[in-house]
């Protein structure tokens, strides 16, 4: 697995990074919304927030599969996790 994580390129690390800087904003953008949501409002919230959360990724140049394998490969590999956490933090 380590050599996974050593074989995603500095530019895809780069790309996931922003990506999941840009996720997490949305999720604090909805995370208070959804609290106070009805049922059926939350449904849309959810649709709303999932469609802003892939025109977040594409916009970097990923697909959504690119992006989703990028975090499943950090979840279990913690030098990849460090890369894709710091290029997340670089303003």
């Amino acid at each position: 697995m380590a050599t996974q994580g050593a074989a995603v390129p500095d530019a895809t690390i780069g790309k996931a990074g922003a990506a999941l800087r840009d996720v997490a904003n949305l999720q604090e953008k909805y995370q208070p919304k959804m609290e106070t949501a009805t049922p059926k409002e939350k449904e849309g919230l959810s649709a709303q927030a999932n469609a802003e959360a892939v025109q977040a990724i594409q916009s970097h140049g990923l697909s959504i599969q690119e992006y989703s394998s990028v975090v499943r490969m950090a979840q279990s590999n913690p030098q990849l996790k460090q890369r894709l956490l710091d290029a997340a933090n670089q303003p």
